[in-house]
């Protein structure tokens, strides 16, 4: 089941200014990680609250809670601690996560297409108007 919703092109564009956002579909592209994962990647307990509250990322509902031998690789009993499995908790881009990574995609291959063929088609030296009578 898909879940629509309706995307306000204002809304769309204020979250596609925010830097925290821009990095967060960076980061995710189109895995799914734990929150634990992305506070390695340096955002804070904000920025993904702020991310979900916005609906860009959302809850991975295929992940569980960890089992027993996750536990105790990682020297953890397994007492249920309810912080350690929000952190291990992985989410995912939302609908509109997924159109902002292919704005940013989109954008980097018109940038890297455009510096190419400028690049290509400009004098290396261009000349003043005053220097082509005396070359």
């Amino acid at each position: 089941m898909s879940e629509r919703l309706p995307i306000d092109m204002n809304v769309l564009t204020e979250l596609m200014r925010k830097p925290v956002i821009i990095r967060i579909v960076s980061i995710l592209d189109i895995t799914s990680l734990s929150i634990l994962e992305l506070i390695e990647y340096g955002l804070t307990l904000k920025d993904i609250n702020y991310s979900m509250a916005n609906g860009v990322i959302r809850y991975d509902k295929i992940s569980g809670p960890a089992n027993n031998e996750e536990y105790k690789a990682l020297g953890i009993p397994p007492t249920g601690d309810y912080y350690y499995s929000h952190l291990n908790s992985k989410v995912k881009l939302t609908e509109i996560g997924l159109y902002i990574l292919e704005s940013i995609k989109a954008n980097q291959s018109e940038d890297k297409f455009s510096s190419t063929t400028r690049d290509q088609y400009t004098d290396p030296a261009p000349r003043h108007v005053s220097d082509i009578g005396t070359s």
